[in-house]
């Protein structure tokens, strides 16, 4: 029974990565590349801005 278990898993995982290769995602795919998450006074005073509109007169 292990044997069968061990064959099943190896196929599907193999079928998995040529899935996710076939659509774009696999291992040879470069990382896009992440926003800077830096602040500056310009972004953090427009992103409490934006903020803000969401409480209405409530504060």
């Amino acid at each position: 029974m292990t044997l069968i278990k061990r064959w099943t898993t190896q196929h599907f995982a193999k079928l998995g990565l040529w899935l996710a290769s076939a659509f774009g995602f696999g291992v040879d795919t470069a990382p896009a590349k992440a926003p800077s998450d830096t602040w500056t006074p310009d972004t953090l005073a427009n992103f409490g801005l934006e903020m803000s509109k969401g409480f209405g007169s409530g504060l």
